[in-house]
């Protein structure tokens, strides 16, 4: 009998040790996969199986590391006087986001007008239906109520995203309404020649947008009472928001299209490059997120919307006003809830916009200390310009290597690793890490500039 047993401990041990091997083989081919076939496979695991699977293949923190120095008198922050002289180190080249464009052009030839639809509150309208592409969306796709919508923009062709092509995706569309003829394959090839970068910042969105013959502005600290305005004339507004489409994948970073709201609802209406056209935005849930990303919006439009956009917008084309109403914004909300990691962190971004570079610091510092998610190093770089300009390199370095040992392929890492590396006397470095940054993007210009100045 013990025989027996032991003969049956014995296989089972060998059986066990199979299935580990078997395993650790699966887990390096999958290791060694390319990106996008790794996510094809994972994405049919179930979902703690993925999640288990993804902590032992891309190991990373639950949220961004803490900062290198502690916070003092924080509470000095959420004072307008509270001031401190910058430190200005002027070897460094910040990453500035594009000039606000003349409004008034002449050299962008006109568009045609593209649709607008406001119906009166009780008359339900007929959303066009376009089934999404997977289970996942399809899940989570909430498409918009037709009874009572005030303003709905029809103009724009739904496009899924491909892979890591939400910006793209979501920019096509806009542009699209407005009578483009491309795609997001087209814009994905100027934005995002890497697909595996996963960012595309609205500046560049901006410059693209430009570059095809229309006008594109970013702006931050925007209110639902300014998007309903836009859409009234008939621009829609493209917006970067957070976003958590699945339990076990986590925040991260999104742009949807606002072409339409609803009041009676209660509502925003959304093309959503991931859950589909026409979804249901409720407006808590829309402020929510969409002030992660200190309420920035892309206002793309041809020339004959120029005056009504001009007249809308009116004083927060002024960078300094819109930096102070930001300032002023993030204050109060961190004032209201001192635990939330986003107001502090839009904050510092308010700061360095107001080229206050320690109170910047010092609110990303603090931003850290409460927690931020994992993923923010993708999508916003304003702490990275508090740090350099206040020459705390190491924090600079901090963030973009414990970024670039899960995400390799975001060309501003290797380009603030750089600017850190050439503040610290390690030219050699910073080059090749300038030449990183073009490597993954051919058209990031603060990198080819950098490498101009060596």
């Amino acid at each position: 009998m013990r025989n027996a047993k032991q003969q049956l401990i014995g296989w089972a041990l060998i059986g066990f040790v199979a299935v580990l091997t078997l395993c650790a083989g699966g887990l390096i081919v999958l290791k060694v996969m390319p990106p996008r076939e790794q996510s094809r496979i994972m994405l049919r695991l179930p979902a703690p199986v993925r999640q288990a699977v993804s902590n032992l293949l891309f190991p990373h923190p639950d949220n961004v590391p803490p900062p290198s120095e502690p916070v003092k008198n924080v509470s000095l922050l959420l004072t307008p006087a509270a001031t401190r002289p910058p430190t200005l180190l002027p070897t460094v080249t910040p990453l500035a986001p594009s000039p606000v464009p003349a409004i008034d052009s002449t050299d962008i030839p006109p568009t045609k007008p593209a649709p607008t639809v406001a119906v009166p509150a009780q008359d339900p309208i007929a959303i066009p239906t376009i089934h999404a592409p997977g289970p996942k969306q399809a899940a989570r796709s909430t498409p918009a109520a037709p009874e009572g919508i005030d303003v709905l923009l029809t103009g724009a062709k739904q496009e899924y995203q491909l892979w890591n092509n939400c910006g793209p995706a979501t920019l096509s569309m806009n542009l699209g309404f407005h009578g483009w003829q491309g795609s997001q394959v087209d814009a994905a090839k100027f934005l995002k020649p890497d697909q595996e970068d996963k960012n595309v910042s609205p500046y560049q969105m901006v410059e693209y947008a430009r570059s095809v013959g229309y006008n594109a502005i970013e702006r931050v600290n925007g209110t639902p009472e300014l998007v309903k305005d836009l859409l009234r004339v008939g621009v829609p507004l493209l917006i970067e928001k957070g976003f958590e489409p699945e339990d076990d994948l986590g925040w991260m970073g999104h742009y949807e299209l606002i072409v339409g709201f609803n009041d009676l609802k209660q509502e925003f209406i959304a093309m959503d490059s991931y859950l589909g056209p026409y979804q249901s935005v409720p407006y808590a849930e829309y402020d929510q997120y969409w002030r992660q990303f200190n309420r920035t919006y892309l206002a793309i439009y041809p020339n004959d919307k120029a005056e009504q956009v001009t007249a809308l917008l009116g004083n927060q084309l002024d960078d300094a006003t819109m930096w102070a109403g930001s300032l002023a914004t993030a204050q109060q909300e961190a004032a209201a809830n001192p635990n939330d990691a986003f107001a502090w962190f839009n904050l510092g971004t308010s700061y360095v916009g107001l080229q206050d570079w320690p109170n910047a610091a010092a609110a990303y510092d603090h931003a850290r200390q409460l927690g931020l998610p994992w993923r923010m190093t993708w999508y916003q770089f304003g702490w990275f310009e508090a740090y350099l300009r206040t020459g705390r390199y190491e924090d600079v370095l901090a963030l973009a290597d414990t970024t670039i040992k899960v995400a390799t392929n975001i060309e501003e890492m290797f380009y603030y690793k750089g600017l850190a590396l050439k503040a610290l006397g390690n030219y050699d470095a910073a080059r090749s890490q300038f030449e990183l940054a073009l490597k993954h993007n051919s058209n990031f210009e603060p990198a080819r500039q950098a490498l101009a100045l060596q």
